[in-house]
């Protein structure tokens, strides 16, 4: 859980190359947003790049398909955001080399697109849910390269219609904000008028700006507009938070074993006493003292509890480390790896140490006390 938090806990890769996000409500957008961030001194001091995005709801299917026209958004990206955007693509098509090639494609060619990781098959779909209705087909995320697919888009209220060319997939490390078929400004508006208009606006920060101060001045500045505005930072806290959750989840569910495991412990050093009293009386009648039967006993247990902590971090480590390859070959999952939390682990192996102790000291000191006359005449 570690590994998968760190590896999609990066601004740079959530954000796409943003520190910003900021919609208007969508009665009133804000009709030339750069030039207004350039107008106010305090904006124009920290945004270095003002990117914008429309949001059309829009009915798809893959060109040739025999499925129904699905719901999906469509999301209208302009120059400034193409331009800037670093966010990474799971899969691109054949004759576009990379990422980068892909954006610049979708800016300077109308008509093409970048589709979200959800609408694509795998072949290792171990994914929770069913996905979008939307489904592309004739090559897997697996691939990392595919021949172009065609996608028809229509507005169920105005009628209009069009055919786009997806170029590239999303990588799964995409914000919710993100989801959707992406074209260009320039075709969305080409098709859609003025369903289209540019609600939502990306902004990049010189370094060192404060991305909540910035957010808040956002706000205050276009009130009149219904501004919201929130940092990247503070969206990918709240998506990794959940995570988090979940990881905090398990480690309880762990602990509660941890400590049936003590207990269980402590049982077998309390039957161990009373099974063993004749050995032990034998071990007394012969010279030894109460502390060496005391100590016996804690050897003992320190003996079981050292072998379990040692077995269970071994396979605990070795299947970690399957599951993370295994991870690895997912194209979203690239830089994945394997971190090994070793102090939180420290921490745990000696608490868990010293209460397999104490939960079997006073069986030993109980064993330590039994008189050897006594022990001789058992049964």
């Amino acid at each position: 859980m570690v590994s998968f938090n760190a590896a999609f806990d990066n601004l740079e890769t959530f954000g796409g190359g943003f520190d910003v996000r900021a919609a208007s409500a969508p009665g009133s957008p804000v009709v030339d947003m750069p030039a207004a961030v350039r107008a106010d001194s305090g904006l124009a001091r920290d945004v270095t790049v003002v990117g914008g995005q429309s949001y059309v709801p829009v009915k798809a299917r893959q060109t040739g398909s025999a499925a129904k026209l699905a719901s999906y958004p469509l999301r209208g990206l302009d120059d400034a955001f193409l331009e800037a955007t670093t966010f990474g693509l799971a899969a691109v098509a054949k004759g576009y080399g990379s990422a980068d090639a892909v954006w610049r494609a979708v800016r300077e060619k109308p008509g093409l697109a970048v589709v979200d990781a959800l609408v694509v098959p795998r072949r290792s779909n171990w994914s929770f849910g069913g996905g979008p209705e939307l489904r592309l087909s004739g090559f897997y995320l697996e691939d990392e390269t595919f021949d172009p697919v065609r996608v028809d888009v229509r507005d169920p209220e105005t009628g209009a219609s069009t055919t786009l060319t997806v170029i590239g997939v999303l990588k799964d490390s995409a914000p919710l904000s993100m989801m959707g078929i992406s074209t260009s400004q320039r075709t969305a508006a080409g098709v859609f008028g003025p369903r289209a208009p540019v609600s939502v606006y990306y902004l990049a920060l010189r370094p060192g700006a404060d991305a909540k101060a910035v957010a808040s001045r956002l706000e205050s500045r276009f009130l009149t507009n219904g501004v919201e505005a929130q940092a990247l930072s503070e969206a990918l806290s709240d998506t990794v938070g959940a995570s988090l959750t979940l990881g905090r989840l398990i480690e309880a569910f762990m602990g509660l074993g941890l400590i049936v495991g003590v207990a269980a412990l402590g049982v077998i050093s309390a039957r161990a006493v009373v099974e063993r009293r004749q050995q032990i009386g034998v071990l007394r009648a012969i010279g030894f003292q109460r502390g060496m039967v005391r100590l016996s006993f804690l050897i003992e247990s320190s003996f079981i509890a050292l072998t379990a902590i040692v077995v269970g971090t071994v396979l605990g480590l070795l299947v970690a480390r399957s599951v993370i390859a295994d991870a690895q070959r997912q194209p979203s999952y690239d830089t994945l790896q394997l971190l090994v939390p070793w102090g939180t682990l420290a921490i745990v192996f000696v608490l868990v140490y010293a209460v397999a102790l104490l939960a079997s000291l006073a069986s030993a000191r109980k064993a330590s006390r039994v008189y050897p006359a006594e022990a001789l005449r058992y049964e």
